[in-house]
């Protein structure tokens, strides 16, 4: 079995003394523990992306990356800055985490979401100040949508790559999260164009709501996405209700 995740569930750490690196598990429901039920039924292997401050930029450190954690089968993925940003800081958390959460675009374009602005000013006020933040117009521009889209895109596909070069005959694949909707399509559509059929099984599951079919028609690429997750055996979410808003969508 291979867990995908945009972010994989492990902590780096790089030694100020000798540059060398190590990894640890992190406390993420989908990181290894000892009471994993997954693995003492699967050889399991993750893949994702990993986190880093400052960014890992260079080749020496992700060949060192890497090779620490090919010991806990992991397979990291790295990613040019801008797309990286793009993808996450605008697709996935300007449009796509407020619509599964049931923000709709006029919320979003005019009510100040998101304006970490506003945020800051009434932090930053004493108990009893009165602040005005009603009229704070959202810093969301839509005109930047195409850009997020298409850094949407190229992410989920990088990981459609790096997945056809692993996979064999009969793997599952259990893909997490709204980061990486398009994943199970784009495996399928590999796969076919490869050997001419599907040879593995893929468990798609989301983490967050999913949004009411009124909310989640607004979404500009909602098809695709829709597409995407459908590609997917079996499709898995919290609770009924966002099972429900699902199936609704897609009908």
């Amino acid at each position: 079995m291979i867990l995908v995740c945009y972010h994989l569930p492990v902590i780096l750490t790089k030694s100020s003394s000798d540059g060398s690196w190590s990894a640890c598990w992190s406390e993420s429901l989908i990181a290894k523990t000892e009471a994993h039920t997954i693995t003492q039924t699967y050889e399991t292997h993750w893949v994702g992306t990993v986190s880093t401050n400052p960014p890992i930029t260079t080749d020496e450190d992700k060949d060192a990356v890497r090779a620490v954690l090919a010991s806990m089968n992991c397979t990291p993925i790295f990613l040019n800055q801008e797309v990286e940003e793009a993808h996450y800081l605008g697709m996935c958390k300007q449009v796509l985490w407020p619509c599964f959460h049931n923000v709709d675009l006029l919320d979003l374009s005019a009510s100040g979401w998101g304006q970490r602005e506003s945020m800051e000013v009434v932090i930053s006020k004493g108990a009893g100040d009165e602040v005005d933040v009603g009229n704070t117009e959202s810093d969301w521009d839509q005109s930047k949508l195409d850009g997020w889209w298409s850094a949407y895109r190229a992410v989920n596909s990088i990981f459609a790559d790096i997945m056809s070069m692993m996979l064999r005959p009969n793997d599952m694949i259990w893909i997490h999260d709204y980061h990486l909707t398009l994943l199970p399509k784009m495996i399928h559509d590999a796969e076919i164009e490869e050997t001419g059929k599907r040879t593995v099984e893929m468990i798609y599951f989301l983490h967050i709501p999913f949004p009411t079919s009124q909310v989640f028609r607004e979404l500009e690429h909602g098809e695709a996405i829709l597409e995407g997750m459908l590609h997917a055996d079996v499709v898995g979410f919290h609770a009924f209700d966002h099972a429900r808003h699902f199936l609704n969508a897609s009908k």
